[in-house]
């Protein structure tokens, strides 16, 4: 008991970055895939110059090199934790520096609780995280000086140089420094008088940053408000969210603010922390559902899950909660194709139309990534690496990605262009945990006979077009998954027939369809799918009225769903249970009810009449 009664304050510490830590491993381990992706942190001398040649580089240089862990989830968590931890360690030590009472230890926390609800943006960078703890060195070492120094020029002195070198090196959070002069002293002792008062000195440190940073504004080519407001704290380099200058002021003032609040007994204190200890929860909570946005980051653990090629996962985690996003369709939709699903279970799952198998293309960086996926296992190995290519282009701060430079280079040694893949080959060999991988792909270089015995690029060196020069068109992906079934003849490639099929069902092109149709005997299916079943027992009903005759080879269950499905229809075309499982899994469903068309009179059902 006396143990954890002098050390209960770091228990708690270690206790909070246990959470942060369990946080990013468990619910959002997407979020830390998401943040790697997105960077290449390089091993040389020139990676390293680049980065310290703008305001805010040591702190971005640091972040990056933190970041690269996240590769690694469970150790990218443990370094984030023990970033969180050293933020509000540091917090409580200014605190005390300033005279505040062990009783309000707990507010500690509160500045590092509102940069983790901050960070939720997926676009707030680790570097801006990184400054705030230089800034709070720096600040700490300050106070040292002006406390243990008893001539009253060193302070004023150690601003001088640290404001301008802490600019350079961590950026405009920097600024926190400037409030030093403000703060009290733990003790009250006797020191020498200074010239200036401390609210001067402050005013002086202001306009001290101010005039450095407007200095270094007319040898840097960037605007000002980028400047005041970090280079690289933020993706986004046009934006400057509100919230950073919030976190920044609480990091900054809450050890002054703390300072003035009352001493209490042990009694009391031990009520005041409790009430704290409510509040604190309530807020974080709270700040925490505000700060992630379960929208965002569904598409974000959609994309993490598609590279991880956890196709499984994102079947159950679309039974749980049914995508709606053209992003999120397609990614479900390529976990039932890469399962062998997709003309089987399409319509258990909420479908959007041909875009929910090849959403639109958008020019950002994270939408094109899924689709990139679909063509690369399709075997469009070129529009697969065209929007990789695009991806990382759209990278708003200009960063190069580990993840779509592999793709990369992957994709043009399945072509052949063995000179293209070596230069990104060579980028990657500079990297940490891309370095392995990059150099066990070396022997594919000039080596055909190697590409062409390995099981995935053998695979896909088939399967790619090989014997037509075209322009890519998203209004004609029907003829394109034609072409791939035409132009391959080693492998049966059943996933581009399943596209095939599933694209003129999505389209309610039954007429197609039925002449697509039979181009299934040809990749060996063991069974008609389910939704082609589906549909050749609704056109043989309206053709025949009976199902005497019907020379498909269909499963019971089929026939029983589709015949209660259309009769259900017929009877009353508003009946709620045609919304409801089983009679909204069925094709059928889709092809008379699905979408946003609104439909009025009397219907036929679609391509046969």
């Amino acid at each position: 008991m006396g143990y954890i009664k002098r050390h209960g304050a770091v228990l708690i510490s270690l206790l909070f970055a246990i959470i942060v830590a369990l946080f990013w491993v468990f619910p959002y381990r997407c979020a830390l895939s998401f943040q790697e992706q997105y960077q290449l942190f390089l091993l040389t001398p020139s990676y390293f110059s680049e980065r310290m040649s703008v305001p805010g580089g040591l702190a971005d240089y640091v972040a990056e090199f933190i970041v690269q862990f996240y590769y690694l989830y469970a150790i990218g968590a443990i370094l984030l934790a023990l970033v969180f931890f050293c933020l509000q360690r540091l917090t409580w030590m200014l605190m005390r520096r300033c005279g505040a009472s062990q009783a309000w230890y707990l507010q500690s926390f509160v500045p590092a609780i509102a940069l983790w609800a901050y960070m939720g943006n997926e676009n707030v960078l680790l570097s801006f995280a990184i400054a705030l703890l230089g800034m709070e060195e720096l600040m700490l070492h300050a106070l040292i000086v002006r406390d243990r120094c008893r001539h009253w020029g060193a302070l004023p002195l150690y601003l001088l140089i640290a404001i301008p070198a802490g600019y350079w090196l961590l950026g405009p959070a920097v600024m926190g420094i400037s409030i030093v002069p403000l703060l009290p002293r733990k003790q009250k002792t006797a020191k020498p008088r200074p010239v200036v008062t401390p609210v001067g000195w402050t005013v002086a440190s202001v306009l001290y940053f101010v005039a450095v940073v407007f200095l270094c504004g007319l040898f840097l080519q960037y605007p000002y408000e980028r400047l005041f407001g970090g280079i690289n704290y933020f993706r986004y380099p046009t934006a400057i969210p509100v919230a950073q200058w919030v976190v920044e002021a609480l990091f900054a003032l809450l050890p002054l603010i703390v300072s003035h609040l009352p001493q209490f007994e042990n009694k009391k204190a031990v009520r005041v922390g409790v009430a704290q200890l409510l509040a604190i929860i309530l807020c974080a909570v709270g700040l925490l559902r505000l700060g992630f946005d379960r929208a965002t980051y569904e598409l974000i653990d959609y994309d993490y899950l598609v590279r991880t090629h956890q196709w499984q996962r994102i079947i159950d985690k679309a039974k749980r909660h049914q995508a709606s996003s053209p992003m999120g369709v397609g990614c479900v939709n390529l976990a039932l194709a890469m399962q062998h699903q997709l003309c089987d279970r399409l319509f258990e799952f909420y479908q959007n139309g041909a875009e929910g198998l090849f959403p639109t293309f958008t020019r950002d960086m994270t939408s094109p990534l899924p689709t990139a996926e679909l063509f690369y296992q399709l075997g469009m190995i070129n529009d697969a690496e065209r929007y990789t290519f695009e991806a990382q282009e759209a990278i708003p701060n200009y960063r190069k990605s580990g993840r779509l430079t592999r793709r990369i280079a992957q994709c043009e040694i399945i072509n052949g262009n063995y000179a293209v893949a070596s230069k990104y080959l060579r980028q990657l060999e500079n990297s940490l945990f891309y370095r392995g991988w990059a150099k066990r792909q070396e022997r594919f270089l000039y080596n055909d006979q190697a590409v062409n015995a390995d099981k995935e690029y053998g695979r896909l060196r088939d399967l790619r077009i090989k014997h037509h020069d075209y322009l890519f068109s998203d209004q004609e992906m029907d003829q394109m998954l034609g072409l791939l079934l035409i132009d391959n003849k080693k492998y049966n490639n059943r996933m581009a027939y399943e596209y095939l099929i599933a694209y003129e069902l999505l389209q309610r092109d039954v007429e197609r369809l039925m002449k697509y149709y039979p181009l299934g005997r040809f990749v060996r299916f063991d069974h008609i799918p389910y939704a082609i079943q589906q549909v050749l027992i609704g056109t043989w009903l309206q053709r025949h009225n009976t199902l005497q005759g019907m020379p498909y080879s269909v499963d019971q269950q089929n026939v029983e769903a589709t015949v209660s499905f259309i009769r259900a229809y017929m009877t009353n075309r508003n009946d709620p249970a045609l919304n409801q499982p089983p009679l909204c899994y069925n094709a059928w469903h889709y092809l008379l009810l699905g979408g946003n068309t609104k439909r009025k009179g009397k219907e036929k059902m679609p391509g046969i009449y």
